[in-house]
């Protein structure tokens, strides 16, 4: 679990360059790094990106501490954790190809992800 752990803090840092890596050819990097800069000639990518490393974010924050529960206390949550890796990933993916202007795609791909997050704060209540 903890090697899943480190791998899905290495995603998060990836998403963080995502957004600035797909417009460094039409916005300068200074603009990336003051609080003002103009990013408005940002690519549509890259405001995918953005979207989503924030979507990211807002369920890392309740895997994390299910991923470091399940270590500690010996909970088997090793698979719940890879399959909700894995649709990250796919959600990823899904907003690089711009899947999302598709109605349905999205919640196809994240409301799975959400329930396997139920599914191991279930299985840490249950032992």
């Amino acid at each position: 679990m903890i090697n899943l752990i480190i791998c899905v803090l290495f995603f998060y840092a990836a998403h963080l360059f995502l957004k600035m890596t797909f417009s460094l050819h039409k916005v300068p990097f200074v603009n990336f790094t003051v609080r003002d800069g103009d990013l408005s000639g940002m690519t549509a990518l890259s405001e995918r990106m953005g979207v989503a490393g924030e979507n990211l974010r807002q369920s890392l924050f309740i895997f994390i501490p299910f991923a470091v529960m399940s270590a500690v206390l010996n909970v088997d949550n090793l698979m719940l954790a890879k399959i909700w890796f894995g649709l990250r990933i796919i959600y990823l993916v899904g907003h690089m190809l711009d899947l999302y202007r598709f109605p349905l795609v999205r919640p196809a791909i994240w409301l799975p992800s959400i329930v396997v997050l139920v599914m191991m704060g279930l299985n840490l209540c249950v032992t």
